[in-house]
This record gives C-alpha cells, structure tokens and sequence, in this order.
C-alpha cells in the first residue's frame, strides 16, 4: 500500500488527495473548470503543472491521487470517457504482432478499435468467453501480451470469471 499505510480504509477515503487549496485555504479540492493554464515562458513550461485540462488538472489529480490510496496502487489515471482509458490501455501495452485476449462480450468501440484500427499495425486479436478460465488459457500464444476484460461487459452485463487471473497464473 502506498502513502499513509496506518491511516484506515475510512480515512483514506475522505483525506487522500486533499491539500489545501494554497490561494485560498479551501480544504476540499476545488473543481477547476479552466480549459488552459498562463506559461511564464517556453522555458518555463508545465512548472506550475498544468497546461491543458484534457491532459490534466488539480480536480484530477486529486481525484488519481484517492483512487490510488484507496486501491492500495503506484498511480492511477483518470480519463474522460471509456474509450480513451481502453484505447490508452491497449496501446500502451501491446506492439505490432502481439496478441491481445478479449472477452466475447466488449463494447462496440473497443471492439472496433481493435478490429478496424489496431489490427492495421498487426495487432492479433482473439474473443473468448472470459467466464471460463479454461477458455482464456486456450487462448494464450507466445505473443500474448495482454488479456482484457470488461466486466460486467456492456450490454448484456455479463460477467468474467473472478478469479481465473489467479487460475490462470
């Protein structure tokens, strides 16, 4: 577990990723709606932290800060819609000619995304029923890179089996 370690579950949930507010004193983080942040200069770009909010604001960092002590983790990201954090996730995790496991039921756009776009780079896929854990290990090659779930899958809410990462290891 990161940071505080001896502070309870209760705890982290209302003070992880709380700092004061260093202009105003304001205890709870507040939402900052800006969309761009003044840069002193090109030399001196992103030293207050901030340069555009798609790419990050105090509101999310607060936010990525909680989620990451609450789920005991090193970081967390936090993103816009669903599809940026699958596109993000995938991209980041494969090359070209690596294989990818996907559940059988997965929303339309990552099943695009990985069908339509990815697979141009030479992405492999496969879908499997991901409520077996025999199926996913069926599924495993020597460029299998990533094995990626959503669950409960949209839209028919069906669920991936729990522990067949533990199965499978």
């Amino acid at each position: 577990m990161s940071g505080n370690d001896n502070q309870h579950f209760k705890t982290r949930e209302v003070r992880a990723g709380v700092r004061p507010d260093p202009v105003t004193g304001a205890i709870l983080t507040p939402i900052y709606q800006t969309t761009t942040y003044v840069q002193e200069s090109v030399d001196q770009y992103l030293e207050k932290g901030y340069s555009y909010s798609r790419s990050g604001n105090p509101t999310v960092s607060a936010l990525e800060a909680k989620i990451t002590a609450l789920e005991g983790g090193a970081g967390s990201l936090c993103f816009a819609t669903g599809m940026a954090a699958t596109s993000c996730t995938i991209m980041g995790m494969v090359g070209s000619s690596d294989h990818v496991i996907l559940s059988d039921v997965v929303y339309g756009g990552t099943h695009r995304v990985t069908t339509k776009v990815l697979n141009r780079w030479g992405l492999e896929c496969s879908f499997v029923d991901t409520a077996d854990p025999q199926n996913v290990a069926n599924a495993i090659r020597d460029n299998t890179k990533l094995i990626f779930t959503e669950t409960p899958a949209n839209p028919t809410l069906k669920l991936a089996f729990r522990t067949w990462s533990t199965t499978l290891s």
